[in-house]
């Protein structure tokens, strides 16, 4: 009985050992974040052009200042969706980007 318990608790441990090896790794999970158009303007406004406030999403990501005197906006260039994506989680795997409503953008990352 005493040699039966030492290899009993020897074959567990192997078992417990071998399935541990064998367990399968864990998904990476799919995020969607959805950036607002004062959102994109923080992009817009690093990577684009300095005075940029607001950035719309329309298929093309187009940046914008406000005028002076309360006129209306001021085009000051054109950004990259993907570039966006990555300037807001860089450390996310970026997979893809879609239109959101109001001129969001909507990014897709693997995290």
């Amino acid at each position: 009985m005493t040699r039966r318990v030492p290899a009993l608790l020897t074959a567990m441990l192997a078992c417990l050992g071998a399935l541990s090896v064998s367990a399968a790794p864990a998904q990476a999970a799919v995020v969607e974040v959805t950036y607002s158009p004062l959102s994109l303007g923080d992009y817009c406004s690093a990577k684009v052009n300095s005075s940029s406030a607001i950035g719309f999403y329309n298929g093309s990501l187009s940046c914008y200042r406000w005028s002076t005197g309360g006129s209306g906006m001021t085009y000051t260039g054109s950004g990259s969706a993907s570039a966006a994506c990555a300037y807001f989680h860089p450390t996310y795997l970026y997979l893809g980007h879609a239109q959101g409503a109001s001129q969001a953008l909507i990014c897709r990352y693997s995290v």
